[in-house]
């Protein structure tokens, strides 16, 4: 099957007439509703340990330390090998790891070593299964569908972060952690039989074997020679560290601590945050194009960044549900934009390198992020950290947007 440019095509789900599409779909936000549950689920797992602010970022940070070790010869092997044999066993590397999980948990046998161990094997199969799922997209839609098959797959996600948190809570609340950990353990099995149904497009021969540091050489060289794209991975790797990072691992304390709620109201203002982040999805989806789209992007981030000095200072459960709501809606902007542009102006032939050094940046130093900002909590707090982490954000994002004018026109 091949891909052709077709007439521009309207419609909010126009992307979702292609049959391969529509399966990716499906295990991409199986996939996210596991990784929304099991994130919040990890943290909360910490807690009940009796652990604090600094556990939590060193239990997220082993959930992206892989990336580090496996995400850049990840997406060589990408761009060599059967991608299809690589989603399938990424996720289900996943399903073995997430079911081992809710075995210990429920024996009791669980510390905060063996979470550790756990986070860090569950992170190496994100690191497979991240970048092989953006790099194939492109190929399952025709050009002029991308940008709407991109931003419905988003929406997917929003989808995932608003029910995957509350779908945690609620879990632990019914049945225990061990129970949380067994319902992922099914999701993620409803996603490998989805997998088994799709069919990927054929592709050109890859290029004669060459060393392996050489095709990572060419991926980060092709990066490193395009300004625009060096900003937009600039961005996006600012934001993994100031911004996913530490509203990950301190945003349950802070809920808990600072806000006084139990694990089923945490976990609702990750739904905010994904309603938001879907409301600006669907705006996008039903746009035949956006021009300016580079700055959209970084003035989306601008305000993200105000947004979260907000939260972190807010002592009042409705007003951060509300801000969670609008840090979303800055959130759609810059997930669908930043990967629209890079995917757009990216050749084929290193689309799998590009995609790992996406995850690198955004998955990967996440955790760093996470365990930074548990580290800077244990010495001024949740609060602080987070709002100060929201004013380097919203500076970086100024300073490009002012400087990178090429960024501000790109399409």
């Amino acid at each position: 099957m091949t891909t052709v440019d077709v007439p521009d095509a309207p419609g909010t789900f126009a992307a979702f007439r292609e049959r391969e599409f529509r399966l990716l779909w499906t295990n991409t936000f199986l996939f996210s509703l596991v990784q929304s549950t099991q994130r919040f689920t990890f943290v909360w797992l910490v807690l009940e340990l009796g652990r604090g602010a600094n556990a939590s970022g060193l239990v997220l940070f082993a959930m992206g330390l892989p990336v580090f070790v496996v995400v850049l010869p990840a997406g060589v092997l990408i761009d060599r090998m059967d991608r299809r044999h690589l989603l399938l066993g990424s996720q289900a590397g996943a399903l073995v790891v997430t079911l081992a999980t809710a075995l210990l948990v429920a024996a009791d046998r669980i510390n905060l070593p063996i979470t550790i161990a756990l986070a860090t094997a569950l992170g190496a199969t994100l690191a497979f299964g991240q970048p092989v799922r953006s790099s194939v997209l492109p190929t399952l839609v025709p050009k002029a569908r991308l940008m709407n098959a991109i931003v419905l797959t988003t929406i997917g996600i929003n989808i995932s972060m608003i029910v995957g948190p509350a779908l945690g809570g609620a879990a632990i609340a019914l049945w225990g952690l061990g129970g949380a950990f067994g319902l992922q353990a099914a999701i993620y099995s409803l996603g490998l039989v989805v997998l088994l149904f799709l069919r990927l497009p054929e592709r050109p021969p890859p290029p004669p074997r060459r060393r392996m540091r050489a095709d990572i050489g060419e991926g980060l060289t092709f990066v490193g020679r395009h300004r625009e794209i060096r900003a937009l991975f600039l961005l996006l790797a600012t934001t993994g560290l100031f911004m996913l990072g530490p509203y990950q691992a301190l945003m349950p304390q802070i809920a808990r601590d600072q806000l006084g709620r139990d694990a089923l109201g945490a976990s609702l203002l990750f739904a905010f945050l994904g309603a938001g982040m879907g409301a600006t999805s669907l705006v996008l989806a039903r746009s035949r194009d956006l021009s300016h789209k580079g700055a959209w992007f970084a003035g989306a981030l601008v305000f993200g960044g105000i947004v979260q000095v907000g939260l972190g200072l807010s002592t009042v459960y409705a007003l951060t549900a509300v801000l969670m709501f609008f840090w979303g809606v800055s959130g759609g902007f810059f997930m669908n934009l930043n990967q629209t542009l890079i995917q757009t102006h990216t050749p084929p032939a290193v689309m799998g390198r590009v995609m790992s050094l996406h995850t690198l940046a955004m998955v990967g130093l996440s955790p760093m992020g996470a365990l930074a900002g548990g580290v800077v909590a244990g010495a001024v707090g949740a609060p602080v950290t987070v709002a100060g982490a929201g004013m380097l954000i919203a500076g970086v994002a100024a300073m490009v947007l002012l400087r990178v004018t090429t960024l501000r026109s790109m399409r």
